[in-house]
């Protein structure tokens, strides 16, 4: 709660101060039509916006706080029309109803295609034509102590089953048979269960304003999960006493503290810790089948179908998609020191290939050793605005249920916790 509220002070200073650049005398203010409004959710834009600002004297962006763009979409009644909308969930199956087409960026020769990840950049599209250009992403890590480095059987990536058998055998028990040492405890982050239905083919997804996904492949999932605790860490039972006697401490302090082998993270706070502080930790990509899944809320970048400036929004999408000018905004982050440090480009590696692969590793030593590998990443499903809120309290329960009874016909169904869930959201 704390990190919470100093987060939402720190982007009321930045929104002030870009507001206040904006502002500045009479004179030198932009005419309205010359103004570029940004909807965002990422805080660090009101910092991009003032490096922006400072150097663009024509078209002048203003940041406009959104907890969540998508769902301020059509704009309300006399509520300020953005030109550039900026955030996660904003691909739908009708980009055309909210967007306009990017595609004169790259006829004009103002981009280029070949700056960015491909998969990313085709995520953008419908029916070949250019919408949303992709901002940033963030992928599934593994982290242990580098005491526990010469056990990691490969050098970059590790599938589910490597996981478990790796983690296996530094399990330890005293001699009245309780656990000392678990190699890894599934249910300790429950976001890692959705991942394992990511990467087993479950696909949740948005169809036409519903969630669907592959019924079978979920079951099986929960089944794998289960099979794997039982087997390697006696039950659920047993795993989540373990956890709540050993493991309350940050992951990082897990691994190194040798009492698990392995931790669950994400790019977004792995980094983000190894740049405030240098721990003894190292790191593998999660893979399956070759593929590593995209983190579901990747950020995107548009220019509103009623936009207003549409001039000064293709000028700030040409400045920002350029690898100099983010060299420039992390390199005056680094200048800044905030006490918020928020990892790379918008919370996540950039999704132009040269910044993540030349110029990210300057700021964050560690990526020297282990870059996002570019042919492996797949991109997530469609999903809708309110997934997150959807994932953390309908499909995660659901998993845990499925994994933790002893009979899953007595739990509650995905439709069950999905009634609940809508009367809180809705009602």
């Amino acid at each position: 709660m704390i990190l919470k509220q100093k987060k939402i002070i720190n982007l009321i200073i930045l929104t002030f101060s870009v507001l206040l650049a904006f502002s500045g005398c009479r004179k030198s203010r932009p005419s309205e039509e010359h103004r570029v409004v940004i909807w965002t959710s990422c805080s660090e834009f009101a910092q991009y916006i003032e490096l922006f600002n400072s150097i663009h004297k024509d078209n002048r962006a203003i940041l406009v706080y959104k907890d969540n763009s998508a769902l301020s979409l059509p704009p309300a009644k006399d509520e300020l029309l953005p030109d550039i909308i900026v955030d996660s969930w904003l691909r739908t199956d009708n980009l055309k109803r909210n967007f306009r087409s990017l595609d004169y960026l790259f006829d004009n020769q103002l981009l280029k295609s070949d700056i960015f990840y491909p998969q990313l950049l085709e995520s953008g599209k419908k029916n070949h034509s250019q919408y949303l250009l992709p901002v940033s992403f963030n992928l599934p890590a593994i982290i242990f102590s580098n005491e526990n480095k010469d056990l990691i059987t490969d050098n970059y990536t590790l599938t589910l089953q490597q996981i478990r058998e790796i983690a296996s055998p530094f399990n330890q028990k005293n001699k009245n048979g309780n656990y000392t040492r678990m190699g890894f405890t599934v249910l300790n982050n429950a976001d890692f269960s959705y991942l394992a239905t990511k990467l087993n083919g479950v696909h949740f997804h948005d169809e036409k304003g519903q969630i669907a996904w592959n019924e079978s492949k979920l079951n099986e999932t929960a089944g794998l999960l289960k099979e794997w605790i039982e087997t390697e860490n006696t039950s659920v039972q047993v795993e989540d006493d373990f956890a709540f006697k050993y493991l309350f401490m940050p992951n990082y302090r897990q691994v190194t503290s040798g009492r698990t082998l392995f931790a669950y993270t994400e790019s977004a706070s792995l980094f983000k810790m190894l740049k405030e502080q240098d721990f003894d930790i190292d790191y593998r990509w999660i893979v399956q089948d070759k593929k590593i899944p995209i983190s579901d809320g990747f950020i995107m970048m548009g220019i509103y179908k009623d936009c207003t400036n549409q001039v000064g929004a293709t000028e700030f999408i040409r400045w920002f998609f350029q690898s100099e000018s983010q060299r420039q905004i992390l390199e005056r982050k680094e200048a800044m020191a905030l006490e918020t440090e928020i990892f790379g480009i918008s919370g996540g590696f950039s999704a132009l290939r040269d910044v993540t692969e030349h110029i990210l590793p300057v700021f964050y030593n560690h990526l020297l050793t282990n870059l996002p590998p570019t042919q492996m990443l797949t991109v997530p499903q469609i999903l809708p605005p309110r997934w997150d809120s959807y994932k953390t309290q309908v499909v995660e329960p659901y998993l845990r249920n499925a994994i933790s009874a002893s009979d899953p016909a007595t739990i509650p169904s995905i439709s069950d916790l999905e009634q609940e869930w809508r009367k809180k959201v809705f009602d």
